[in-house]
């Protein structure tokens, strides 16, 4: 019973994580905030064709 206990909060607490990422629309703003980063590093790639 104790198991299941912990298993039921675990989940509870996942949902509750995702309702608050979609409510704040956070994985849109991790992405925006990321986003400088990569494009500098994928700009600094060496290619062999230009287009």
């Amino acid at each position: 019973m104790k198991a299941i206990m912990i298993i039921l909060i675990i989940l509870v607490v996942l949902f509750l994580l995702t309702v608050l990422i979609y409510w704040f629309n956070l994985d849109t703003k991790i992405v925006k905030a990321i986003e400088k980063p990569m494009m500098k590093h994928y700009d600094s790639i060496k290619r062999d064709n230009r287009l």
